[in-house]
Order: C-alpha cells, then sequence, then structure tokens
C-alpha cells in the first residue's frame, strides 16, 4: 500500500498545460491555414487561440493537481486508519491473552451434593 501511496505522489502534471496548448493550436492553425486566411488574421488567430488554450491548460492542471492531492490525502488518511485499527486489534489480544493468565484454573473439588 505504500508503493500507492508513492505512485499518487509521483505522477507529474506539468506536462498538460503543454500538451493541451500545442495540440489545440496546431488543430486550430492547420484549420485556418487550410482555410487560406491571410497571413495577419491567421497569426492573430493562432496568438489568441495559444492565450485561451493556456488558461484552459492551467485551470485543467490545476484541477487534475487538486483531485491528485484529495485522493492522496484520502489514501493516507486510510493508511493510518488500517494502521491504528491493527493497533488496537493487537493491544486487545494481547489484554486478553494476559487477562486470561491471570485467572487461576478453577477446578471444583468439593460440591456438597
Amino acid at each position: 500500500m505504500n508503493t500507492d501511496l508513492e505512485e499518487l505522489k509521483k505522477i507529474n502534471t506539468k506536462l498538460i498545460t503543454p500538451l493541451i496548448v500545442l495540440s489545440a493550436t496546431a488543430v486550430v492553425s492547420v484549420f485556418t491555414f487550410f482555410k487560406h486566411y491571410p497571413v495577419g488574421e491567421w497569426i492573430v488567430i493562432v496568438f489568441v487561440s495559444v492565450v485561451i488554450f493556456l488558461v484552459i491548460g492551467l485551470i485543467t492542471e490545476k484541477m487534475i493537481a487538486k483531485f491528485l492531492d484529495i485522493n492522496y490525502e484520502k489514501a493516507l488518511a486510510e493508511k493510518l486508519e488500517a494502521e491504528r485499527l491493527e493497533e488496537e486489534a493487537r493491544a486487545a489480544m494481547e489484554a486478553e491473552s494476559s487477562a486470561g493468565e491471570d485467572v487461576d484454573n478453577m477446578e471444583v473439588h468439593d460440591i456438597p451434593q
């Protein structure tokens, strides 16, 4: 279970924004190029699309990072709860075994009939 926690913490979200920006802007630029937009308009459209998709990418990256942090904290809390329950069970078993040793065997020798 410890490896699951480490894997949750290792996930890199830094590449989400560039991936969104580059892929979406590439689609927009190819579309506008094949529609034969003038070069001035084409540059403005591509620049505006870069800015728009940069904002979208940053928002998406922050949302995913927050989601991963929440999942990491939840997994950590579950791990700590499992350890606490295991420790309580171990303490209860030790108390039960030590309580069993304190009680003498009661043998019935003289039972009035």
